[in-house]
């Protein structure tokens, strides 16, 4: 079965795969230090967050994702503010797709 690799600089730390089924999401992670046994590096990994059968449902996902990885808000409207840009980076990626 071949696949394909989906990354694009405004989904990440995010990337898709897309094969006969359905898009994966991907999360790139890299180990936090804090949590390594003393003396070890660790290794970056790729962690699937979710199966979707359209590339906009892939997309949308990725995009409230983005939200967890500010550990804290603010404001309500502050983290509205940062939906809206992950949302829009989406929009934009699917209307010059076409989509």
């Amino acid at each position: 079965m071949s696949y394909t690799i989906i990354k694009d600089p405004v989904l990440e730390p995010f990337f898709l795969s897309k094969d006969q089924y359905c898009y994966t999401v991907y999360e790139n992670v890299t180990p936090d230090p804090a949590n390594l046994e003393a003396g070890s590096k660790g290794k970056d990994y790729q962690k699937a967050l979710g199966y979707y059968t359209k590339l906009s449902h892939a997309l949308n996902a990725i995009a409230k994702s983005k939200l967890d990885h500010k550990s804290e808000y603010n404001s309500i409207k502050e983290y509205i503010q940062e939906w809206e840009k992950n949302k829009l980076a989406v929009e934009n990626l699917l209307e010059s797709l076409g989509l």
